[in-house]
């Protein structure tokens, strides 16, 4: 087994090298030990954005060893995050809209239009939209790079690209941050004038209460929330799920399913 001090320089060397260099080292790692998963850099393409082909499927991605969450097939991938929002409890959905809060690379974007979902996503880290764009939207810019939140207004967002934790509330530790546009999904999307089921996938890195606030119009028309309210709100680190529990009930959902080790649960509208 590797010791700690071994994996440490392991990861210094890996985020030190250039992108080639490093998708030139995963394939040789890859070959070696069987797996059939291939990644390469994207020229013209900011540096870091590279994409991952398992032979089958691709997907662009922007953080070092993110590719490992595909080991086993793009798609293998995505239906894993799937199941950790509980989605493959939702049966025979088609033709809808999936709206999706906390987009990363647009992972969930690939389950969505295999259902023939039109995608909506919000993701507002710059390498992590251009991904969303470069995955689902030939590359033009449509994901929405803008933080969800109660009101529409100017926010700090911390960056926590690295570990997927960027956020607009602080942390424990003084961090680097950039000012952003915040919106409310009220004020984001018009959901009136469609047809369908609608999904919306809530992961606002401890924000959800707040994200909740800005969504009052909008729920009256979503069938379906699907949220994250794990352990990632404030310095303290607490969960959100007490307050996105509340939320929903109060205003026409029901629990559907709960999972405790993420802290991630399934809502239905009722009423």
């Amino acid at each position: 087994m590797r010791t700690n001090l071994v994996r440490n320089l392991e990861d210094a060397l890996y985020t030190r090298m250039s992108t080639p260099i490093y998708c030139r080292l995963t394939n040789f790692r890859n070959a070696i030990r069987g797996k059939l998963q291939r990644i390469s850099p994207i020229q013209g393409e900011e540096d870091e954005i590279h994409v991952a082909d398992d032979g089958v499927d691709r997907i662009y991605i922007c953080r070092r060893g993110r590719h490992n969450r595909y080991k086993r097939g793009v798609m293998a991938g995505v239906d894993r995050l799937a199941s950790d929002y509980s989605l493959d409890l939702i049966a025979n959905l088609r033709d809808g809209v999936f709206i999706d809060c906390g987009a990363n690379v647009g992972e969930l974007g690939f389950w969505a239009r295999q259902r023939g979902f039109r995608y909506i996503p919000f993701e507002p880290e710059a390498l992590e939209s251009r991904c969303v764009d470069l995955n689902h939207f030939g590359g033009h810019p449509s994901c929405i790079r803008k933080a969800l939140w109660k009101e529409e207004t100017v926010l700090k967002f911390y960056n926590r690209a690295d570990s997927a934790d960027s956020s607009v509330l602080p942390g424990a530790e003084e961090e680097p941050s950039v000012t952003l546009q915040a919106t409310t999904l009220d004020a984001s999307v018009d959901l009136s004038s469609l047809s369908g089921p609608v999904i919306f996938k809530l992961e606002a890195e401890g924000a959800e209460p707040e994200v909740l606030e800005g969504a009052v119009k909008s729920l009256s028309r979503i069938d379906w929330v699907a949220v994250d309210c794990g352990f990632e709100r404030g310095p303290e680190k607490a969960h959100t799920f007490v307050e996105t529990n509340t939320f929903l009930q109060d205003h026409g959902f029901r629990l559907v399913a709960a999972k405790f080790l993420r802290v991630t649960a399934l809502y239905q509208r009722i009423r």
